[in-house]
Parts: structure tokens; sequence; C-alpha cells
């Protein structure tokens, strides 16, 4: 298949990480252009969840941001595992698992089945990195 998805009527999800993937903790902001990339991604028919570890006042600045009219669903777990992101995954061969840390997200993802990608936000905005990677490896 050269790599591609051919998957019909099914929408394909993307798992969004929270905490340094979508959300800077050195600004205490989000990374720019992440609501409206968020906006682009809906209206691409993707469906999006978010998962991220649970710290006090997590789930309020979520809320503050607007990003529940964004996501499917939200978890905030107190550890990542295996059968958290089953809870979230519909069809593996058609979910993304975005993040920033190998052991939490990337190798969870790779065990399940999923596609994966690292984003590295010290070196560059993961908006840009998840918008090539979207682009150039996940096309329809």
């Amino acid at each position: 298949m050269n790599g591609r998805f051919f998957i019909g009527k099914m929408r394909k999800q993307i798992i969004f990480d929270y905490y340094n993937t979508l959300f800077n903790p050195k600004t205490g902001l989000l990374f720019y252009g992440v609501l409206e990339f968020l906006e682009s991604l809906i209206e691409g028919k993707y469906t999006l969840n978010l998962i991220t570890t649970e710290v006090k006042g997590r789930s309020a600045q979520i809320k503050s941001f607007g990003l529940n009219t964004y996501f499917s669903k939200i978890l905030i777990v107190k550890q990542k595992n295996k059968s958290v992101f089953n809870k979230l995954i519909q069809n593996p061969a058609t979910t993304l698992i975005i993040g920033d840390r190998f052991e939490e997200e990337i190798n969870i993802g790779k065990s399940i089945g999923t596609r994966t990608l690292l984003v590295k936000p010290t070196k560059e905005n993961p908006v840009k990195s998840i918008n090539e990677y979207l682009n150039k490896r996940w096309k329809d």
C-alpha cells in the first residue's frame, strides 16, 4: 500500500498529548496556532482526543483555553498506559498518537499498533511538525 491508509468512510483519529505538545509550559500558554490548527483538523473530518496526566488545576486549565470544544474525549489520568489509550482508540490502523515523550506516548502507541509522531517542542513549534507530518505522510 506504499505506506498510505485506505480507510473508506472511516474517520481518522488523532490522540494528542497535552503538556509540551499543545501546551507550552515555558510560557504558560498554548503553542502558537494550536486553536486554529485544531479547528482545521475538525473541518478535515478527524476525530480528536486528548490525554494528559493528572496535575492540580489541569482540567480547569484545559477548559480555560477552550480545548474541550475541539476534543471528542479528554482523559486526565494518573499514569498513561496501554489500557488508558485503548479507551480512546477506535481502530489502531486509523489512529495517530502524538506526544513529546517516547516512553509515555510513542512506545504505547507502537505497542497498540497505531501510527505515532514524536514532537520536539524545544526544537520547533509542535503545530508545525504535526502539520508537516499530516500533509506528507497521512493524506487520504
